[in-house]
């Protein structure tokens, strides 16, 4: 029977193949460590949808605990191998091991008595946001001659960002809402991860910057070095 949530749950676990079909059909302009970071992300959150869809709920609780630690784990080494910033790269790296710590505890004290742990992927938001946050502090202080659109890693970051702040609120709330809720409200998480894909898509298209070449002279001596008379 066609249902909405069916069409999206459907389009949804497939919008994961758009990136993995990018990278390969791109593959020789995607050797950077986060587009790969990214694919290995898209591989592994396809095989989980679909196991998911086949599993009771008792070990539907532990394949979604482990990917919350999984995703958090790939979403911030995207993020960090993007940063320049020491303290906010220190900052990632401290926060990181007492979230897994705490995911971890999450997981044995629930047990399975839920599907999903609202908690943990709470705080996993939170942190990413904030990661995110980062990203977008430093290109905003560092000057920049091209559109930050144009860079293959403001897509991946969006696509971390739009995602995680778009099902906040639903993951947030849903050890409040009881299946029937759940399962009417949960078409947010589609939309959001189909979104998130399409984002994870185009950072993979669009062709990586050169390098900086040591030996070119900053833009402003460029422009501000006198010019002397023949």
């Amino acid at each position: 029977m066609f249902t909405i949530k069916a069409f999206f749950l459907n389009i949804s676990v497939a919008s994961h193949l758009l990136p993995l079909l990018l990278f390969f059909i791109f593959y020789n302009r995607n050797k950077k460590n986060d587009v790969r970071v990214i694919f290995f992300y898209c591989v592994y959150s396809f095989v989980n949808d679909l196991l998911i869809t086949q599993l009771d709920q008792e070990f539907r609780f532990t394949f979604l605990s482990v990917f919350t630690i999984v995703e958090y784990s790939l979403f911030s080494l995207a993020i960090y191998l993007n940063l320049k910033n020491t303290l906010f790269r220190k900052i990632m790296l401290w926060a990181s091991p007492p979230f897994v710590a705490f995911s971890i505890f999450q997981f044995f004290s629930s047990g399975s008595q839920s599907d999903i742990d609202s908690i943990s992927i709470t705080v996993e938001y939170i942190l990413l946001i904030i990661y995110c946050l980062f990203f977008f502090f430093e290109e905003l202080n560092e000057p920049n001659t091209t559109f930050i659109y144009s860079s293959h890693r403001f897509w991946i970051v969006v696509g971390i960002l739009i995602y995680s702040t778009g099902t906040f609120f639903l993951f947030m709330q849903s050890s409040n809402l009881n299946n029937e809720e759940w399962n009417r409200w949960l078409i947010i998480n589609y939309i959001f991860t189909i979104i998130k894909n399409v984002f994870f898509g185009i950072a993979i298209v669009i062709r990586p910057s050169p390098p900086d070449d040591p030996f070119k002279p900053p833009y402003d001596e460029l422009f501000d070095k006198p010019i002397t008379p023949l």
